[in-house]
């Protein structure tokens, strides 16, 4: 996502929102590692010591962002959930391709927050709470979705993270262009992982793609 203000264009009042919209313009070029304090001032058109009336320093920065990025995935997630009310699996594959989306139309809110750095600093209460409730809702909604014979087959937690690491490998993908120019459209690219997922769904439950789906 591009920086909404920057340089000129900050005014007193939004300095907060400038540094965050900075910090996503200076990862989508250079990464989460790959930018400082004083880059995002410089971008944002403040002081070097401006950032510090808002952010103890890069990695409080960095939070944020990733804190910001939750929150709008778990927006994402529910929106997609509510579309399925009445069927647990289509809920999941829907929960499953907004996942994905979120990360190709959001790259740098996803990469910061998947970034081991942010999630090795326990220190930040709000951004942990974020993730876990994010989270939380996609392991909630993927364990609704089994059914007791393939619970049988198989521990929870495999089949979860199985599903879980399916569509967070495809996220990635996306984000670094390797599926292909068509994905670039997003209707193209919900295509894809709506695919890729009911082949996933099929190898798993034993059904063909496209049957009935309780």
């Amino acid at each position: 996502m591009a920086a909404r203000r920057s340089g000129q264009n900050y005014h007193h009042g939004d300095l907060r929102r400038a540094l965050l919209d900075a910090t996503l313009a200076l990862v989508a070029e250079k990464g989460p590692e790959g930018f400082t304090l004083r880059a995002a001032a410089k971008l944002a058109g403040v002081s070097d010591a401006a950032p510090y009336h808002h952010f103890e320093d890069k990695e409080a920065l960095l939070a944020a962002v990733a804190e910001e990025g939750f929150r709008e995935l778990h927006a994402e997630l529910e929106r997609a959930a509510a579309e399925h009310p009445a069927s647990p699996r289509e809920r999941a594959r829907a929960m499953g391709t907004a996942y994905v989306l979120f990360a190709a139309t959001q790259p740098s809110h996803f990469r910061v927050m998947v970034s081991r750095t942010i999630a090795q600093h326990a220190r930040f209460a709000s951004l942990a709470q974020s993730a876990t409730t994010a989270f939380q809702l996609v392991r909630d909604t993927l364990m609704s979705s089994l059914s007791s014979e393939e619970l049988g087959r198989a521990p929870a937690d495999q089949l979860v993270y199985g599903a879980w690491a399916l569509v967070h490998g495809l996220a990635f993908l996306a984000i670094d262009g390797l599926l292909g120019p068509t994905t670039r459209e997003p209707e193209s690219l919900r295509a894809l992982v709506d695919g890729v997922l009911s082949v996933f769904e099929a190898a798993r439950t034993g059904n063909p793609p496209g049957a009935a789906r309780p």
